[in-house]
């Protein structure tokens, strides 16, 4: 059960092509978040651990256009806005991209801790199709929705102008570097002989086994050594022409979640950065504030007021970013020392933005 759960997933998260069972999913969620979005009732009994409240109108109302479009089907060719971002990145060296590919593998993510679990095959075949995470019977053809960006909507018609997301790094290290079983780091002949997508199958299976038994995930059986077993992989075509899939009519499912009693998860604002500072209620509130790397600009004392003294403060590095060079992660550092130092917040550990994904600081009184 859960091996086709966690491949839907995969799917999604990484892969510009689907499936036509996980586009069918799709489709079908999508209609279910329409209802969660704009009818209170659907969104207690489906998806109560969800709070929608502080939202403003227009933002939900943005929010509901992406799922129509999802749902709607309109039409999203995605090999082609890959192939023209793939080819206004590399320029003249477009024609030699598998050597850039290659460079880029070996000589920076093969350099990080369990960057080595990244297969060349793998890595490559991704930079050149979007496509990260493939199976023996995959058969990918249908294209995925959720990387849709620029969505402009003429009445009930909304359109897709590009895709603006990753090309370079990949979505290889977010799960498939490291696994608790041993079985899934054995090496053969110098090379791993489990992909970074097997690696990031068994994490994940273990990941939703466990938020929904909550107990201890234990791996029974023996797996195929898929990363020996796929030496080529499938061919993608380019496609010429938006296709438009036929419109059906879909009925939203109304089934609760998974019951997480003890977490609840607030959707924000845009504006609550700004504003949430200068609310008392929001004073020394916070136990934690984690800040990814692309809105570290964004920090300053005024925000880190929001938490409690001692409290946690975690900061992504851009220790992922695969043309990121030496330079640039000092001043990355730099920054980061200085912005840490105004908001009155410490580190007790080594600030390695390179060695570290996530660097921890605590909040002084």
């Amino acid at each position: 059960m859960y091996d086709m759960q966690v491949r839907t997933w995969m799917e999604l998260y990484g892969n510009t092509l689907v499936k036509p069972n996980t586009n069918s999913y799709l489709i079908k969620k999508s209609a279910q978040l329409i209802d969660i979005i704009t009818d209170e009732t659907a969104r207690q009994h489906c998806l109560p651990i969800v709070q929608l409240d502080a939202l403003k109108h227009k933002e939900r109302d943005t929010i509901e256009t992406i799922f129509k479009y999802w749902k709607n089907n309109n039409g999203f060719n995605i090999t082609m806005m890959w192939d023209k971002r793939v080819r206004n990145h590399l320029g003249t060296r477009y024609d030699h991209r598998n050597n850039v590919f290659d460079w880029d593998l070996h000589m920076t993510l093969h350099y990080i801790d369990g960057g080595k679990r990244i297969t060349n095959r793998e890595y490559t075949y991704w930079r050149d199709t979007g496509v990260a995470y493939t199976f023996l019977e995959t058969d990918c053809t249908e294209p995925n929705y959720t990387f849709a960006l620029v969505l402009l909507k003429d009445g009930d018609k909304i359109t897709a102008m590009d895709y603006f997301g990753d090309i370079i790094n990949g979505p290889f290290p977010s799960f498939g570097l490291d696994c608790e079983d041993d079985d899934m780091l054995k090496m053969g002949n110098m090379q791993p002989l489990k992909r970074s997508v097997d690696l990031t199958e068994r994490n994940l299976t273990r990941m939703f086994y466990e938020i929904e038994n909550q107990k201890p995930y234990k791996h029974k059986g023996k797996t195929d050594n898929l990363g020996v077993i796929i030496t080529e992989l499938p061919n993608v075509k380019i496609q010429k022409e938006q296709t438009l899939s036929p419109q059906v009519k879909v009925m939203s499912e109304l089934y609760p979640s998974i019951n997480v009693s003890d977490v609840e998860i607030h959707f924000i604002p845009r504006t609550a950065m700004t504003d949430y500072p200068t609310f008392d209620r929001y004073k020394n509130f916070f136990d934690i504030m984690y800040c990814g790397h692309m809105y570290l600009e964004k920090m300053n004392f005024h925000i880190t007021s929001m938490i409690k003294d001692g409290g946690i403060v975690l900061i992504e590095t851009r220790k992922f970013i695969v043309n990121y060079k030496q330079k640039q992660h000092d001043e990355f550092k730099q920054k980061l020392i200085d912005l840490m130092k105004n908001c009155k917040c410490e580190s007790s550990e080594d600030i390695d933005v390179i060695k570290n994904a996530v660097i921890k600081f605590n909040k002084q009184h």
